[in-house]
């Protein structure tokens, strides 16, 4: 167990013993969001508020486990399983501890080495004041996973994180915050022999933002994010990709009522995220970004039970090649949510990525300037509430690839599966814009 976890396990241990409710949740906007989160806890032991359920996700038939990632297409049946818990200590003096652990057993039925246990955990602490909330916390990510869209390979990564936030409220509908996080991330090599992807994808970022926000309706919170990022790789001989990083961001969060998520099409809710971002590299014979950077996911009620799902993201991702430090991601997708009846719920959605490196870069044998890798994804899913705490979803995605650089040019693969969810799912705390990982 690692020196961060046992802290946080040893911390709500040792508070354990003192009994009591929290009488105040101040005047902050994420003070009531808190609130919510331990009123939405379902059982109670002691001082303790605590949630849960079983995950048995994406089992079924994916027709090319890498995506063209390799010569001849692969083939398997899998699932993942696990329990995702959630334990909450509210203390008398407006403290709230929260630790959540979520657990993951990756089977593959024929490509063996693919089998793996995957494990994340977060431990926060609230402090709750009148006009003034605190956040404090730590994440530890060990988790064999898809790479990226550049490289479909699945590489296990150890992710460290701690972070920290202070929010003001400083009238009813005005709020001013600070945030920053730390990420070190290291990656396992692959016997692939693709890329030297610890070599070339191991580092540390440090994020600070700056956030202001009104709200004067319930439903709507504006939002100005000025972020600061630095980049620092680990091995000397990837030291060409640190990076400095500068961005303004601005948008709006859709909040609806407690009472709307009964139903899955009703009102408005996401965010809308946008901004025009600097990303400098230090090293002078690297290519700089700036342009559009940000990340929106939207839907809302456009007729009677049946939403619009709008979603984009667009920016810099770090490259996992040599001699190349990034590529620009852009992604954009739309769908339709129709709700069958209070427990079916059908919904579409299409999606289009591509991945373009800087002019003047190779990454890959791909020649620049132009998109390397282009995706299109189809996705239906039907869901169906088969009692208050049982949920199966079915699923069809249909995917395809043009890389000018993989084995195969075009690809194309397909999953066929379902989800089953047995119990209540962590809730989690609605959080500023903040840090977007590179």
């Amino acid at each position: 167990m690692s020196r961060t976890k046992f802290t946080c396990l040893s911390l709500v241990v040792l508070l354990a013993s003192i009994q009591g409710r929290v009488f105040a949740w101040g005047s902050t906007w994420m003070g009531a969001g808190l609130e919510a989160m331990v009123s939405a806890a379902r059982w109670k032991a002691g001082p303790f508020r605590y949630t849960g359920a079983f995950q048995l996700g994406n089992a079924g038939y994916d027709s090319d486990i890498y995506f063209g990632t390799l010569a001849n297409p692969i083939p398997d049946y899998t699932f993942t399983a696990g329990p995702d818990i959630q334990i909450l200590l509210p203390l008398e003096k407006k403290i709230v501890f929260a630790i959540s652990e979520s657990p993951r057993y990756v089977f593959f039925l024929d490509t063996r080495r693919e089998r793996t246990l995957n494990n994340s955990f977060t431990g926060q602490a609230h402090f709750i004041f009148d006009r003034f909330y605190i956040q404090a916390g730590a994440a530890l990510t060990n988790a064999k996973q898809r790479l990226s869209t550049e490289l479909n390979i699945n590489v296990r990564l150890k992710e460290d994180s701690i972070n920290g936030l202070a929010l003001w409220q400083v009238s009813e509908g005005t709020s001013l915050a600070l945030q920053y996080q730390r990420s070190v991330f290291r990656y396992e090599n692959t016997t692939s022999g693709t890329a030297n992807i610890s070599e070339n994808l191991n580092r540390t970022e440090n994020y600070i933002d700056v956030m202001a926000f009104l709200q004067h309706q319930a439903k709507t919170r504006f939002y100005l994010d000025a972020q600061y990022g630095s980049y620092a790789f680990m091995e000397k001989i990837s030291s060409y990709k640190d990076s400095r990083s500068y961005s303004v961001y601005g948008g709006v969060e859709f909040v609806p009522p407690a009472a709307e998520y009964a139903s899955q099409t009703a009102g408005i809710r996401g965010r809308i995220n946008i901004g025009y971002q600097l990303f400098h590299v230090l090293d002078p014979l690297q290519n700089d970004y700036s342009g559009l950077s940000g990340n929106t996911d939207v839907s809302w009620e456009i007729i009677k039970l049946t939403s619009l799902h709008l979603f984009f993201s667009i920016g810099p991702q770090f490259s996992v090649y040599s001699g190349v430090t990034y590529y620009l991601q852009t992604l954009y997708g739309a769908g339709l949510a129709r709700s069958l009846s209070r427990k079916i719920m059908l919904s579409y959605d299409f999606s289009y990525s591509r991945n373009k490196y800087p002019a003047g870069e190779i990454a890959g044998g791909s020649s620049s300037g132009v998109p390397a890798d282009r995706y299109m994804t189809h996705a239906l899913n039907l869901n169906f509430q088969l009692q208050r705490d049982l949920g199966l979803s079915l699923m069809a995605n249909l995917g395809s690839r043009n890389s000018r650089f993989a084995p195969r040019t075009d690809s194309r693969r397909y999953f066929i599966g379902f989800s089953l969810t047995y119990g209540y799912s962590p809730g989690g705390l609605a959080m500023p814009s903040g840090p977007v990982s590179r």
